[in-house]
């Protein structure tokens, strides 16, 4: 079976909410600037930098679905951030264990996703959804994401 991009897939667990689907991808996009700054495993130029600055500090703030929903949503962002912020930290100490719980830890943006489709679509939709959600964002097995370190 074909995967669906990521906007499609969006499309259809936010409901066709386009404030919603914009607000997520923007997110993802801060945070993958943010991870390859920080793991320096990929090149990024300055403009990619300054791009990301704007979005995070201009276009994420303006967006209509973030200003609605911005009380559930900025306390999620800060704990994926965190969370985030101890994977790394996790990995670079290198013990088995603590790679296991960097794997857990390491992109709790889903959540994110998970409770804007709550706030499109309710509880039922948020308990239909919740689980391929986490399959489409985390299709990286353990070992793989291990082997890959």
């Amino acid at each position: 079976m074909q995967r669906i991009n990521q906007h499609e897939f969006l499309m259809q667990v936010l409901r066709g909410n386009a404030d919603a689907v914009e607000m997520c991808e923007q997110i993802f996009q801060v945070s993958q600037v943010i991870d390859d700054l920080v793991d320096q495993d990929k090149p990024i130029t300055s403009a990619e930098v300054i791009k990301t600055f704007w979005v995070a500090l201009i276009e994420l703030p303006a967006n209509p679905f973030y200003r609605r929903h911005e009380l559930v949503i900025r306390p999620l962002m800060a704990g994926a951030l965190q969370d985030w912020t101890d994977s790394v930290s996790l990995e670079r100490e290198g013990d088995v264990h603590g790679k296991h719980l960097a794997f857990v830890l390491r992109d709790q943006l889903t959540s994110l996703v998970i409770q804007c489709a709550y706030l499109v679509g309710g509880y039922k939709w948020m308990q239909e959804i919740g689980v391929p959600v986490r399959r489409y964002f985390h299709d990286e097995g353990l070992i793989e994401y291990i082997n890959n370190l």
